[in-house]
């Protein structure tokens, strides 16, 4: 049992920011398992939570900016609207980008505007996003 949260927790520190679904998967142990270890770890003050977009997981002391870009970087939606927000996108031209609904993509720059990494400006009358210097 005390291996499996050495092994928690060591992958933790070398992949920061991954949710408990991507842990359990990645590691390939059970769900309750990770669950348990995850707990355990939290109280022990190894590790600790946060909610960004979905809880993510992370070594006590890293960086803020690291948190946030390894969060971005764990999940490929998010990752891949980051990455094409250049200079004043639309909404419509992320979405085409990016071959997903407007809807969705709405919702994840939303997320993407909540962790501070882009931003929303007026350009002629329309929303435009681009990217703030936070990572």
């Amino acid at each position: 049992m005390l291996e499996n949260s050495d092994t928690v927790l060591e992958y933790i520190k070398k992949n920061p920011g991954l949710t408990q679904s991507q842990i359990t998967y990645r590691l390939d142990i059970p769900q309750s398992t990770i669950k348990y270890h995850l707990l355990q770890l939290t109280k022990e003050n190894k590790i600790y939570s946060e909610k960004l977009f979905k809880i993510h997981y992370f070594p006590v002391g890293i960086e803020h900016n690291k948190k946030i870009k390894f969060c971005i970087e764990s999940n490929y939606n998010l990752n891949d609207i980051y990455k094409n927000c250049k200079n004043e996108t639309s909404l419509e031209e992320i979405a085409t980008n990016c071959n997903i609904s407007k809807s969705v993509a709405s919702k994840r720059l939303q997320i993407l505007e909540t962790m501070e990494v882009i931003k929303k400006i007026k350009v002629e009358k329309k929303i435009r996003f681009c990217k703030t210097n936070l990572i």
